[in-house]
């Protein structure tokens, strides 16, 4: 599998890592969350719940609801069962403590079943008799040390058996730390949960707007290109998409010109065959008929007719050219590197020579380095051969015909100028022939262009440097 580095421009990260980074991202959100939320609240309960005067407030109404217990249901100092009943109301986090007498066991109710033991069942000797569940205490109603190291605070209950000393307390705090752990484990979740949901959103979000472009893609528009946004799968899934679609519009395009460009040349061939036939026609209906009077008139009716035929030779001529070069979906070439001052030299120079042979004023600069140029030898003849072979139909060569090759920056520049001849009965050309060179200049990467202005034609080539070396290297023909 290929190692991808970048995605649409940007360093690319996998879907694995950005799981792993946003659930790593929500955990350490969450816990801070939740850290701060447990101090937060640590301090609300220590100040508003936990504080002295709470306490104190606490424990009054603790006292006022025992003292109420005990005359409503008439408690005696020792039935541990009411105490149990009133205890279960508070969730057992209510501690009770009741002194009776000069002699005292104490005891604190924690939980449902513990029991107070009457003093005529509490052992003579002081202590605890190796027991750790109870102590003895002594004038446990009179003045003394007894309740100077018992921070609680004493109360007196009337019970049904007589007045005694009770202490009443509770705990409260870990049911308040508990709530905050809560209030925090839930905080911790809810961030925890919205980070990774909202990733999650994210992604689907994505795909589900790629795949509604995909469906206006499927559907036809072909005109919207897809977006691509982010650097991970669904990014190289977009790009996909989207070369796809670029590829399928270029194609679309290539063929409704290619399709224009046939009906063009259809209507122009159509014209250009129906003028001479329809000439032919007529000169041929003349001769059949021997509608001319003399023999004079007959040979130049001969004559026309054979102007005409060769002219009709030619079209077809271009015609099948320029089938060769569109009917294929793509020209073949085969290219390697060629010596640009030889292979240019044979191309420009064999030709111009022959014109030269011929009459015509000629004149060719050919001003390179020695460079190595990448082509299709054969396709690049093609090029030059259309190119000559309308010099020869269309040039005035009378006047220069004018070839030369420069550098231009890491290009050659290739120019081909001549005249064009005047024409008693001029004929619209339907410039197959330069239709044909555009074509296969294209198939090898080289720029063509041409330019009729006036009376002066100029064809133009660019064809890419693939290396070039020290010396130089002049040529004149």
């Amino acid at each position: 599998m290929t190692n991808i580095k970048t995605v649409n421009g940007k360093k690319f990260v996998s879907f694995k890592t950005k799981i792993v980074l946003c659930v790593l991202f929500a955990l350490i959100m969450g816990l801070i969350s939740s850290f701060v939320a447990f101090e937060v609240g640590v301090i609300v309960v220590d100040e508003f719940f936990l504080s002295e005067e709470a306490e104190a407030e606490r424990d009054v109404e603790l006292y006022q609801s025992f003292v109420e217990f005990v005359e409503k249901h008439d408690v005696a100092s020792t039935d541990t069962k009411k105490f149990d009943e009133w205890i279960s109301q508070y969730d057992d986090r209510v501690y009770l403590t009741v002194y009776r007498e000069d002699k005292v066991f104490l005891k604190d109710f924690e939980i449902s079943g513990d029991e107070v033991i009457p003093p005529d069942k509490v052992p003579e000797d002081s202590g605890n008799n190796g027991n750790d569940d109870y102590s003895f205490i002594d004038n446990a109603l009179g003045e003394g040390n007894l309740y100077s190291n018992y921070d609680r605070t004493i109360y007196s209950v009337a019970f049904k058996d007589g007045v005694c000393a009770v202490t009443i307390g509770h705990e409260y705090s870990q049911v308040y730390t508990t709530i905050v752990l809560c209030i925090s484990a839930t905080i911790f979740f809810v961030v925890f949960f919205s980070i990774t949901s909202g990733f999650n959103n994210h992604l689907r979000l994505r795909v589900k707007n790629l795949s509604e472009q995909v469906s206006q893609v499927s559907g036809g528009d072909l005109n919207k290109p897809i977006t691509l946004d982010g650097r991970d799968e669904v990014t190289i899934l977009a790009q996909d998409i989207e070369t796809m679609r670029s590829t399928l519009v270029d194609k679309i395009q290539s063929e409704s010109n290619a399709w224009k460009a046939n009906q063009e040349l259809i209507t122009s061939i159509s014209h250009d065959i129906r003028n001479p036939l329809t000439s032919l026609v007529g000169y041929s209906d003349i001769l059949h008929n021997k509608q001319y009077t003399s023999q004079k008139e007959c040979e130049s009716y001969l004559n026309r007719c054979h102007e005409k035929i060769y002219r009709l030779k030619e079209l077809t001529e271009e015609l099948f050219r320029y089938s060769l070069v569109f009917g294929a979906p793509e020209v073949q070439v085969n290219c390697t590197d060629e010596d640009a001052a030889i292979l240019l030299g044979q191309l420009i120079g064999e030709p111009l020579a022959e014109l030269k042979s011929d009459g015509a004023d000629v004149a060719s600069t050919i001003l390179i380095n020695n460079m190595t140029i990448y082509v299709d030898a054969l396709i690049l003849k093609r090029v030059f051969d259309n190119l000559f072979s309308n010099i020869n139909k269309y040039a005035d060569l009378q006047r220069p015909v004018v070839a030369s090759v420069t550098k231009n920056g890491e290009f050659l520049n290739v120019k081909l100028i001549n005249y064009i001849k005047e024409i008693s009965n001029p004929v619209e050309s339907s410039k197959i022939g330069l239709k044909t060179c555009e074509r296969l200049c294209k198939s090898l990467n080289i720029e063509f262009s041409y330019l009729e202005k006036k009376d002066k034609f100029t064809a133009e080539m660019l064809i890419p440097i693939v290396k070039i070396t020290e010396k130089p290297i002049k040529e004149q023909l």
